[in-house]
């Protein structure tokens, strides 16, 4: 593993996803039947339980507005970093890179493939 790979897995793209499939878990569980629950419901609560503390309320409602287009947790994580660490600034290769760490550390977190990226 490059060291670039080694920064952006311990780094906020490695943290983001581990937050991520957490609250996946946390919120899978008390919501245990997808066709009544379906995960963009499951990424709403995620959304919205990590900016509950800000004031500043723009990022959640960007957010919020594209649950519906994201290809799976992947896609929220990616959606997130974009927000909150311009991952959208880097170039395709570093982009190629991070996308990778997030769908290791998703994987790494029994999140299932079908979950990860749609």
């Amino acid at each position: 593993m490059g060291l670039a790979k080694l920064l952006a897995r311990r780094g906020a793209v490695g943290g983001t996803a581990r937050w991520a499939a957490n609250g996946y878990h946390f919120f899978r569980q008390r919501h245990s039947d997808s066709q009544e629950f379906a995960d963009s419901a499951i990424y709403r609560l995620m959304i919205v339980a990590r900016y509950e503390p800000f004031v500043d309320k723009d990022a959640e409602q960007f957010l919020l507005s594209t649950v519906d287009t994201l290809a799976g947790l992947q896609g929220l994580v990616v959606a997130i970093l974009t927000v909150e660490a311009g991952f959208t600034d880097n170039d395709p290769p570093v982009q190629r890179m991070f996308m990778d760490v997030i769908a290791e550390e998703l994987a790494k977190k029994h999140i299932p493939s079908n979950v990860i990226g749609r």
